[in-house]
C-alpha cells in the first residue's frame, strides 16, 4: 500500500527535513548547519539516510517504517496474548498504519517513532511474558531501553515506550506479578539502554552547538511557540480539531478505541500491570496530540501503539465474551477495508497532478545556476528541497519565524547583506501572514535589493538586482503565471 504513495513530490514537513538533514552536511552555526529546526537529530539522520535510497527513498522509508511496525505490534502482542491475537493487532496495524486519513503515507516523526515505541514494548513483553533464560532477558531489556530512547530522539514528545515499561515495572514489583531478581534485573538492563542513545546525543550536540542548544530545539523552544499559537488566532487549529475527530472515526481509529474500552471494561479495574502500563500510556499518547496544539493529521498515528495492543489482546477468545470479541474482530475487518478502499484512491488522486510546490521548485531549478541560493517566505520548505537550492535563511517553517524572528530582524538583514543574501526569493504567503512585517521591512528591502521576474502557480518570484539568470518556461500545469522579466 506504501509502494502505491512513493512520490518526488514531498510535503512541507518532508521536504523540509530532508532539506535540513542534506544542508547538515556543509556545517554552520545551528544545530544542523544553516539550518534550524525544533526537532531531535534522529530524525535528521533517519531523513540523511532516506535520501540515500534514491529519489523516492524518502516515500519508501515511511513503507518500510509501517512495515516495521506491524511486525513490531505482532511481537508484542504475540508475547502477552498468543499467535492468533498477535495476527489481529497485524491486521490493525496495517489498517492505521496505512490509513491516507492519518497521513500515513508520508515519513515523519510519528511513524519513524511508533515502530521504535512498539518494538520497546515488545521486548520487555517477551522478556518477562515468555520467561527466557537471563541472558537473553537482559539482551532483551536493553533493546527496550534503546529503543524507548531512540523514539523520544526522533520526536521528543514520544516517551511512550520509556512510559510503558516504567509502569508495567514498577506495576509488577508491587503485584508481585514477576520474580523480583528478574524485574530488578530488566529494570537495569532498561536503564543500561536507555543510556546509550541518550549518552550519543549529547556526544553528537556537543559538536553542533550544545547541548543546551539541543535541549532548547526539543523542548525550550516548545514552550515558547506554545505562547506564540496561544497569543495568535485559534481559528485555524480549531478548524483541524475538527476535522482530526472526523479523521479519527473515518479511519476507525477512535471506533476501535471506543470498542476496547467497553469490551474490556471489566479488566480496566484488575490489579495487573500490563492494564495499568496500557492505561496509562494511552493517557500519555493522548495528552500528546492535545498539546501539539496544531492538531495536523498525522498527529493520530501517536495514539496507534496502544490502540493495536490493547485491541490485539481484546481479539484473544479468553479476554472476555466471545460476542465481545467477534465484534471487535470485525471492526478490525471493517476498518481495514476501509484503508485497502482508500488508499489506492488517495494514490490516483495525488499521483493525477503535479503540486505547486514541486512545480515552483523544479521551474526555480530550471533558471538557477550553481551555487544559487533561496528564500521562500514563510512556509513551504519543500520548495526549497525540491530545488536543489540551499538557503542562508535559517528559519524555514513559519512557527520557528513567528518565535524566534517575529520582528523579520533577521530575514531583512539576510535580504539586505550582499554577501550572504539569497540569488531567489519566492513569497508563498501574504506580505502580513501572522502579523508578521507590519512595517514592510521585506518589501522595502526587495525592492531596495531585487527584481520581480516572474509569478509561477500565482507565487511571486524576485531575483538579486546582482544576478543575471535565463529564465526558464513556465510550468503549464498550474495556472497563474506570468514571465515579467526578459529571458536572457
Amino acid at each position: 500500500m506504501h509502494l502505491l504513495f512513493l512520490s518526488r513530490e514531498l510535503t512541507s514537513d518532508e521536504g523540509g527535513f530532508a532539506m535540513v538533514a542534506r544542508a547538515s552536511r556543509a556545517g554552520g552555526p545551528y544545530l544542523y548547519g544553516r539550518q534550524w529546526v525544533d526537532r531531535p537529530p534522529g530524525l535528521m539522520v533517519v531523513f540523511e539516510l532516506a535520501q540515500r535510497l534514491g529519489p523516492f527513498g524518502v516515500r519508501l522509508t515511511a513503507g518500510l517504517c509501517a512495515t516495521a511496525l506491524v511486525a513490531a505490534s505482532a511481537w508484542a502482542v504475540g508475547a502477552v496474548a498468543g499467535e492468533e491475537a498477535a495476527g489481529w493487532a497485524a491486521w490493525t496495524t496495517f489498517a492505521l498504519a496505512t490509513s491516507p486519513l492519518l497521513m500515513a503515507y508520508q515519513l515523519n516523526g510519528e511513524i519513524i517513532a511508533t515502530p521504535l515505541v512498539m518494538l520497546a514494548v515488545a521486548t520487555m513483553c517477551a522478556a518477562l511474558y515468555r520467561s527466557p533464560p537471563l541472558s537473553y532477558v537482559l539482551l532483551l531489556c536493553v533493546l527496550s531501553g534503546v529503543s524507548a530512547a531512540s523514539a523520544l530522539l526522533i520526536k521528543q514528545n514520544f516517551d511512550d515506550g520509556l512510559i510503558f515499561v516504567g509502569v508495567f515495572l514498577v506495576g509488577a514489583l508491587v503485584l508481585r506479578r514477576f520474580p523480583w531478581r528478574r524485574v530488578a534485573s530488566a529494570l537495569l538492563a532498561f536503564l543500561a539502554g536507555l543510556g546509550g542513545p541518550l549518552l550519543w546525543a549529547a556526544a553528537w550536540a556537543g559538536g553542533h552547538g550544545g547541548v543546551s542548544a539541543l535541549v532548547f530545539a526539543m523542548f525550550g523552544f516548545r514552550a515558547q511557540a506554545a505562547e506564540v499559537i496561544a497569543d495568535g488566532s485559534w481559528h485555524a487549529p480549531e478548524l483541524r480539531l475538527v476535522d482530526l475527530v472526523w479523521l479519527a472515526l473515518g479511519s476507525g481509529l477512535a471506533l476501535l478505541a471506543v470498542q476496547v474500552l467497553f469490551s474490556q471494561r471489566r479488566a480496566l479495574l484488575a490489579r495487573s500491570p500490563l492494564v495499568w502500563a496500557v492505561t496509562v500510556t494511552a493517557g500519555v499518547e493522548l495528552l500528546g496530540v492535545a498539546l501539539g496544539a496544531s492538531y495536523w493529521p498525522h498527529y493520530l498515528i501517536g495514539l496507534v501503539p496502544m490502540v493495536v495492543f490493547a485491541t490485539g489482546i481484546a481479539c484473544r477468545p479468553a479476554t472476555g465474551s466471545r460476542t465481545a470479541t467477534r465484534s471487535t474482530r470485525w471492526l478490525v475487518g471493517a476498518v481495514a477495508a476501509v484503508t485497502v478502499l482508500t488508499a489506492p484512491a488517495t494514490a490516483a488522486a495525488m499521483h493525477a497532478h503535479r503540486s505547486r510546490p514541486y512545480l515552483v521548485a523544479r521551474w526555480l531549478s530550471s533558471s538557477s545556476k550553481q551555487g544559487d541560493t533561496v528564500v521562500v517566505a514563510f512556509t513551504h520548505a519543500n520548495v526549497i528541497q525540491a530545488s536543489g537550492l540551499a538557503s542562508p535563511y535559517p528559519y524555514s517553517w513559519s512557527l520557528p519565524v513567528r518565535t524566534l524572528d517575529p520582528g523579520l530582524t533577521l530575514l531583512t538583514h539576510t535580504l539586505d547583506d550582499g554577501r550572504i543574501a539569497p540569488t531567489w526569493v519566492v513569497r508563498w504567503n501574504r506580505p502580513h501572514s501572522w502579523g508578521l512585517d507590519p512595517h514592510n521591512h521585506v518589501a522595502h528591502a526587495l525592492d531596495a535589493h531585487y527584481r520581480k521576474v516572474a509569478v509561477v502557480c500565482g507565487r511571486g518570484v524576485w531575483l538579486h538586482r546582482g544576478a543575471d539568470r535565463r529564465i526558464g518556461p513556465l510550468p503549464t500545469a498550474c495556472g497563474h503565471n506570468l514571465a515579467l522579466a526578459p529571458t536572457r
